[in-house]
């Protein structure tokens, strides 16, 4: 059999991101991503990590991807979380400049292109003058 008479041809072949199934759940990692790219210049705290996904250490998924693929974050006490007397306050991590949440968006499409998933695109959280997050 020819290799020609066995491949498709036309519209047939065509895969529209927006139908396409994902071949597996999320990787925890790449739920992070795309929770930390959705808050924005919010940043992301502990007990949202949790409501979001279920992320029950956040500090560690951080740490991953700040040694594991260069992306910094910027972290400072969320005083806001802080509940009862002598509780230390969770840590609000942010994506530390424009270029890391480049690097967040396309290691999250890396992720998703793997499981048979369309890219995302994410705007910019500020201003053009503005250099950082």
């Amino acid at each position: 059999m020819k290799n020609e008479a066995a491949t498709p041809k036309g519209d047939n072949i065509r895969v529209d991101a927006d139908k396409v199934s994902p071949t597996r759940p999320p990787f925890k990692v790449e739920l992070a991503l795309f929770t930390i790219l959705s808050k924005g210049a919010n940043g992301i705290n502990q007990p949202e990590a949790h409501e979001a996904y279920r992320e029950s250490c956040l500090h560690s998924t951080i740490s991953q991807l700040k040694n594991g693929s260069g992306i910094s974050f910027t972290a400072f006490a969320d005083l806001d979380t802080v509940r009862y007397f002598n509780q230390k306050p969770f840590n609000r991590y942010w994506l530390t400049r424009d270029s890391d949440r480049v690097k967040a968006e396309n290691l999250l499409n890396h992720y998703r292109k793997k499981r048979g998933l369309g890219k995302l695109e994410f705007a910019p959280w500020h201003d053009n003058d503005k250099k950082s997050a």
